[in-house]
């Protein structure tokens, strides 16, 4: 009788033991809320790429963690303050928006407000603060690095092709650019409108430059840069990343190859045999390039280091983990943060090349001349 109770017993105070185990082990969820580029902005496209990066990312970490999964949710980012209300009343631990940024001290005061962080994709020092809840993978917007290489070419005069739109990050973009370069630039073009009729006008705008800057989204960018290129094939054209896109080589053929842009992504990105890229190529084989995923996933990097450190879906104790993280684990390895509560990552060249964008390998005049001269058209685009 007893033997028959113990072989009853056991299994039974087992599986209890085991579903418990498993009970204690369920992953918590972490709400994310996503603000999208609802209107029909200029940089909406590579704004929008940027965003899909970090759903893609966010579903990467879960098939890799036991302890939580991310759940992503979409708001617009038309009103500020009623869609980081919804986020809040959701439950969103975190907010992450768009290249886009709202203006600075309305999104610092709502975010406070609310004590839910941001994680904005935004460029620029508008919001490099440290009292606010706003954080950042990518906080430099490359004009300075773009402005460095130019100068190593010999570059000391230029024009400049720029779009109608976000005109604080056009300007900070000029200014930084200007600052290493050390010249201001000779013309600057405002490439909207009847873009017919601003073509027209390029081979003035480029006559006794040595260069053009290009500050403008990417189908702008596009066909600006085919139309320079039929007229000034040996003008080197430096662009913002702005311009980086999947779309990019599609518009511009093999005339855009040999742009000259900055990136802030680690060499490790470079492999095809990257971790994430494969996970996105074997699931999605998504079009979206390696330099704009990799925005993606260091955002939500931070992000899943503050979770851990706070070891729940506590909003305020995630805020309090991000403000409070100094460094990130990333696949580029631990990246300083600064006190503005913003990664950061060292600026790397690139050009289009096959359709591709491709680190400049040496970052020295020689290969920053072979890079932006390397473009063969096509006999059709001629």
């Amino acid at each position: 009788m007893k033997k028959s109770v113990w072989t009853i017993v056991v299994p039974a105070i087992t599986l209890l033991f085991i579903a418990g185990f498993l009970y204690v082990r369920r992953p918590f969820t972490v709400p994310v809320t996503l603000f999208y580029d609802e209107r029909d902005l200029a940089g909406a496209v590579v704004s929008k790429q940027a965003l899909q990066s970090v759903v893609l990312a966010m579903e990467f970490f879960n098939s890799r963690s036991s302890e939580f999964r991310f759940l992503p949710f979409r708001e617009t980012d038309q009103d500020i303050y009623e869609s980081i209300e919804h986020a809040a009343a959701r439950g969103s631990v975190a907010i992450v928006g768009g290249i886009n940024a709202p203006f600075a001290s309305l999104l610092a005061d709502s975010s406070r407000r609310h004590g839910i962080p941001f994680l904005s994709l935004a460029s620029g020092t508008s919001l490099a603060r440290s009292d606010d809840f706003v954080f950042r993978a990518r906080p430099r917007n490359g004009g300075k690095e773009l402005g460095l290489a130019a100068k190593s070419m010999g570059v000391s005069s230029y024009s400049v092709i720029v779009s109608g739109f976000a005109a604080s990050h056009v300007q900070e973009f000029i200014r930084d650019f200007e600052s290493q370069l050390g010249a201001p630039p000779r013309r600057t073009m405002v490439f909207s409108g009847n873009l017919n009729k601003h073509i027209e006008d390029f081979e003035r705008i480029a006559k006794g430059v040595e260069a053009i800057l290009l500050v403008l989204p990417d189908w702008l960018a596009a066909v600006a840069l085919r139309e320079l290129r039929l007229r000034l094939p040996g003008l080197p054209v430096f662009a913002s990343n702005w311009a980086i896109s999947h779309r990019t080589h599609l518009l511009a053929g093999s005339l855009g190859e040999g742009v000259l842009t900055v990136s802030f992504t680690p060499p490790e990105w470079d492999s095809q045999e990257h971790e994430f890229l494969r996970f996105i190529e074997e699931t999605y084989a998504s079009p979206i390039p390696p330099v704009i995923l990799a925005m993606g996933y260091d955002t939500v990097a931070m992000l899943d280091e503050a979770i851990r450190r706070a070891g729940s879906s506590d909003r305020r104790a995630i805020a309090d983990a991000l403000a409070e993280l100094t460094s990130v684990r990333t696949t580029g390895g631990t990246v300083p943060i600064d006190e503005n509560g913003d990664l950061q990552h060292t600026g790397a060249l690139y050009s289009l090349s096959s359709g591709r964008w491709i680190r400049v390998p040496g970052n020295n005049p020689a290969s920053l001349r072979r890079a932006t001269t390397s473009f063969r058209p096509q006999r059709g685009e001629l």
